[in-house]
C-alpha cells in the first residue's frame, strides 16, 4: 500500500516538474525544443532513479520489521515456556527458601550478577552463588 502511494506522489512530482519546464520554455524561446526535451529526460530518468531508490529502502525496512518481528515471537515463546516452568508449585523447604531469601531472587529477576546481588545486600558472593544454586536444585 505504501509503495503504491509513494508511486503516486512520484508520479505527480513528475508532471508537476514536466508542466514548469513546459511553462518556463514558453517564457524563455530561446530554448529550443531539443533542449527542452533533454531537459524533460533528465528529470524523468533522476525521478525514476530515486523511485528505484525509495522501492528498495521499503523493502529493506520492510525485511527488518519481519526478521524484528521472528525475534520477537521466538523471545515470547521462549518467556511463556520459562513463566509455565516457574508456576511448579513450591513445597515445603523450596518455599522457606523462596521465601527466605526473595531480595536475592528478585535481584537475579532483574538481571544482576552474583557479584552485584552480594555488593548490593552486603553478603558475600559465595553465600549469594550458594543460595542460587540451592534454589536451582530445588527447581529441577
Amino acid at each position: 500500500m505504501q509503495t503504491y502511494l509513494i508511486e503516486i506522489l512520484l508520479g505527480l512530482n513528475l508532471i508537476c516538474v514536466i508542466f514548469l519546464i513546459t511553462l518556463g520554455s514558453l517564457r524563455q524561446r530561446s530554448d529550443s525544443k531539443e533542449d527542452m526535451y533533454q531537459k524533460i529526460n533528465g528529470y524523468q530518468k533522476q525521478m525514476v532513479q530515486e523511485m528505484t531508490e525509495l522501492k528498495m529502502a521499503v523493502n529493506h525496512y520492510q525485511q527488518l520489521l519481519k526478521q524484528q518481528c521472528e525475534q520477537w515471537q521466538t523471545e515470547k515463546q521462549i518467556l511463556e515456556a520459562s513463566i509455565k516452568e516457574n508456576r511448579k508449585p513450591m513445597t515445603g523447604q523450596n518455599l522457606l527458601l523462596h521465601h527466605r531469601y526473595q531480595e536475592i531472587f528478585d535481584l537475579q529477576a532483574q538481571g544482576l550478577t552474583v557479584d552485584q546481588i552480594a555488593m548490593k545486600l552486603n553478603k558475600g558472593s559465595g553465600e549469594v552463588a550458594f543460595i542460587l544454586q540451592l534454589a536451582a536444585q530445588e527447581r529441577s
